[in-house]
């Protein structure tokens, strides 16, 4: 974690004073591929993306986390990214911060569940950053790590890799 917070402070005092590029009412679509730490597996998943206000643009996602050791997750996040311009106009660095609902589903039993297999649903926060670099007017491509942290269950580091579409 103290990496973590090491690598965000870096970030921060390396931001420029460029504006960043999303605007009010902008909307993008795009695809992620992601690794939850918990999991210790790949997933999927899509994503929307809209400009409340200059800098500022929440995000909707959904991610897939393919079976594991006798466990998939399904987990929703809503999260709120505030962008920075970097040493160019195509460069941003954002910190994020938002809401998780996650659905694990375990085929096999556990000290969790007695009575056998089962599943379990969490509800929980998201806090982290990512960097996004423009490819040209309608892609870019972005890093991001989140850390979900939802009362002790599934918390879990997730890191992604992904691309979207402005329109």
């Amino acid at each position: 974690m103290k990496k973590i917070l090491t690598l965000v402070c870096a970030l921060m005092l390396g931001i420029g004073f460029a504006q960043a590029q999303v605007h009010q009412g902008e909307t993008a679509v795009g695809f992620n591929l992601v690794y939850g730490s918990e999991i210790e597996s790949m997933g999927i998943g899509p994503r929307f993306q809209y400009g409340i206000l200059d800098q500022l643009r929440a995000e909707v996602g959904l991610n897939y986390f393919f079976e594991h050791n006798h466990m998939s997750i399904w987990d929703v996040n809503i999260n709120a990214h505030y962008l920075l311009g970097l040493w160019n106009e195509q460069l941003f660095f954002y910190p994020l911060a938002g809401l998780n609902y996650t659905m694990a589903n375990d085929k096999k039993p556990r000290e969790n569940y007695p009575n056998g297999p089962g599943q379990k649903n969490d509800i929980g926060l998201n806090i982290g950053a990512g960097i996004e670099y423009e490819l040209n007017e309608h892609f870019g491509a972005n890093l991001e790590y989140r850390h979900t942290i939802n009362g002790g269950n599934y918390d879990q580091g997730v890191i992604g890799l992904g691309i979207n579409y402005k329109f």
